[in-house]
């Protein structure tokens, strides 16, 4: 129960704070329509790995495997504290592990493409490129 509360608060902090940037514009229902969103992808992202594309800021279509599940990345590349990684979600921007480059990428939420996204969990597959142990 607590977890719940404290998911709805993120959610209706997150919409409250959307509703007065471009494209929510003032649109209180469509920010938290993609409050919901935001938390699911970010549920997604620590849960398993993501199949996801999303407009860069040159105008090009990324497609991206991504995670924040500690499984997926590797020990070099984990940030040292939770400081390392500040939250940007204030900003509109949700930070990932990109599978396919091997390195930290980040994305303004509003600029995902709902067609591309897909949500793999960890007990639903393998890991995508798993790296060879020896």
């Amino acid at each position: 129960m607590p977890n719940d509360i404290n998911k709805l608060r993120r959610i209706m902090r997150q919409a409250n704070m959307l509703a007065n940037q471009s494209p929510a514009n003032g649109n209180r229902s469509y920010a938290l329509r993609v409050a919901h969103k935001i938390e699911d992808i970010r549920n997604d992202l620590r849960n398993g790995y993501v199949h996801f594309s999303y407009v860069k800021a040159d105008g090009s279509i990324r497609v991206a495997l991504g995670t924040l599940s500690p499984h997926l990345i590797p020990a070099d590349k984990m940030p040292k504290s939770h400081d390392a990684m500040p939250s940007r979600e204030r900003l509109g921007i949700i930070n990932y592990y990109d599978l396919n480059i091997d390195d930290w990428r980040c994305f303004y939420f509003f600029a995902l493409v709902e067609d591309g996204y897909h949500a793999v969990p960890l007990r639903d597959t393998a890991i995508p490129g798993e790296r060879d142990a020896g």
